[in-house]
């Protein structure tokens, strides 16, 4: 038969018995607890600075007002601190000195020779080499790098023979 009319029929035969129907309470969510890590964390109240700590940040206040308007050797020379000294400070305050107008600005705006110089020296080259001296002692009576006595030989085109068994003319 259909199963409703079954169920119907099981019900009237319990009320007709003095049973009673009772409704019971259905599922209800609950959500699940929080991760720990999705809580918020409260923020830890920092600790005071001991008084080493507040002197290093005095001294590099301090610091960082003269990298302002001073180059290293000029902070070395008022603060009395050596350079090592300065750079590490730099590095941990995150500031720089300023750098210094008298050094260099790499290869681009160096000057290596000045062309009627190396003409004379080369001159001079040619009259050691008829004199009879060797390359060594012509660059030491000229008192000139190696490098530079090879590169204006090769520059002027001026022959000055090597010593027996040399592999090489030297850097140009």
């Amino acid at each position: 038969m259909n199963p409703s009319i079954d169920l119907e029929a099981a019900k009237a035969d319990f009320l007709a018995s003095g049973g009673s129907i009772i409704v019971l309470d259905g599922f209800h969510y609950v959500p699940h607890r929080p991760h720990r890590d999705i809580e918020q964390v409260r923020a830890v109240q920092p600790k005071p600075l001991g008084m080493k700590a507040q002197k290093r940040q005095d001294q590099l206040a301090e610091l960082r007002k003269l990298a302002k308007t001073m180059t290293y050797a000029e902070a070395m020379a008022h603060t009395g601190l050596t350079q090592t000294t300065l750079y590490r400070a730099a590095m941990e305050g995150c500031f720089c000195f300023r750098p210094d107008p008298k050094r260099g600005r790499g290869e681009k705006n160096r000057t290596y020779a000045d062309p009627e110089a190396d003409r004379a020296l080369a001159g001079q080259i040619v009259e050691l080499r008829d004199a009879g001296l060797n390359r060594a002692q012509a660059k030491a009576k000229l008192g000139i790098s190696d490098r530079k006595f090879c590169r204006v030989i090769h520059l002027f085109g001026v022959d000055f023979p090597k010593a027996e068994g040399k592999r090489c003319d030297g850097p140009v």
